[in-house]
């Protein structure tokens, strides 16, 4: 199952009661997806937090725990969580400390390589820390190339093992969402910003960091985050392979009007994925304020005597006297 950009909220942004309905809509939503759907990998892809590349240690560690708390899954459930801009900043803004506390909070290493069993064969996720793909030579990003190369190396050595899906909270370069596919797409998103011009190291990697990644690690599959919107397309791997990408929308409703999840079924020949949404955050409020009618209108006219009689003849005896 992959979820992405939930936002928890720190001190600076948002009311109180803004962070408290998102979170409980957020915690009955996952919570009711494990229970139906019962994953046994759930993926994070990035800005688990909102306030991560600002906070100071101490509310980070409390958003740490509210993360853990929402997010609770048993014992036999892995959960995996990349890095976003939010969690540790842009690549420009990126601090060692902050990169350090993530990476303590949620062993999340620049590049991991995670390896499931099924059955007779092993499937293979290759996690990265896209901030961390500048492309600029830097430190930081030199030792995420030197890491993402020896995962590379050490899969080449098994004999039999499929191509590994790539993770990653900023999605590979496209130019604009324009093309793509949206047969499942929810009525929300067809805004006329929808088809903004994206901007890469902002938005998507580069162009070069996007081809590299695909040249070097030659993915089967692509998950992605960051926009908050959906969207598929599809890439040109080595040898003219079509290689897929999936944009995972936001799963706040901070965030949009009707968020969602996905979710992958995989063996190593075949793959299912499924894009489910949660209620829509203004259906909700009109269910809600429906209710709230109805019960106003039963209170008042309702029953063997309606309010509005007895409150009728209380004010025929007031004026009498």
């Amino acid at each position: 199952m992959f979820v992405s950009d939930t936002h928890l909220l720190g001190s600076r942004e948002g009311h109180w009661f803004d962070k408290l309905r998102r979170e409980w809509q957020m915690y009955r939503s996952f919570q009711s997806a494990r229970f139906l759907f019962d994953p046994h990998v759930i993926f994070f892809l990035g800005d688990v937090t909102d306030e991560g590349k600002w906070c100071s240690d101490d509310e980070w560690e409390a958003t740490v725990q509210r993360f853990h708390s929402l997010f609770a899954v048993p014992t036999d459930t892995k959960v995996y969580v990349l890095a976003g801009n939010h969690d540790v900043g842009f690549h420009y803004a990126v601090s060692d400390g902050r990169l350090k506390r993530f990476e303590s909070s949620f062993q999340a290493p620049h590049v991991r390589l995670i390896t499931i069993d099924n059955n007779d064969d092993n499937l293979y996720f290759i996690l990265i820390n896209s901030v961390a793909f500048e492309g600029d030579q830097c430190r930081l990003c030199m030792r995420a190339e030197k890491e993402l190369n020896e995962i590379v190396q050490d899969l080449k050595q098994v004999r039999t093992w499929t191509r590994p899906i790539l993770l990653s909270h900023f999605p590979l370069y496209r130019p604009s969402d324009e093309n793509c596919t949206q047969y499942i797409q929810s009525s929300s998103s067809f805004t006329s910003s929808r088809f903004t011009l994206l901007k890469e190291r902002y938005d998507v990697l580069s162009q070069e960091a996007s081809q590299h990644l695909l040249e070097t690690i030659q993915p089967r599959l692509i998950f992605t985050g960051h926009t908050h919107d959906f969207c598929y397309t599809r890439h040109i791997g080595t040898n003219g392979r079509i290689i897929p990408e999936w944009t995972v929308p936001s799963f706040s409703w901070r965030n949009r009007d009707d968020p969602s999840l996905m979710l992958l079924s995989i063996t190593t020949n075949n793959e299912r994925v499924s894009h489910c949404y949660l209620p829509r955050e203004s259906t909700v409020f009109w269910s809600y304020g429906i209710g709230i009618f109805l019960l106003i209108c039963y209170i008042l006219f309702g029953g063997r005597r309606p309010f509005y009689l007895i409150a009728f003849c209380f004010l025929r005896r007031q004026i009498r006297f």
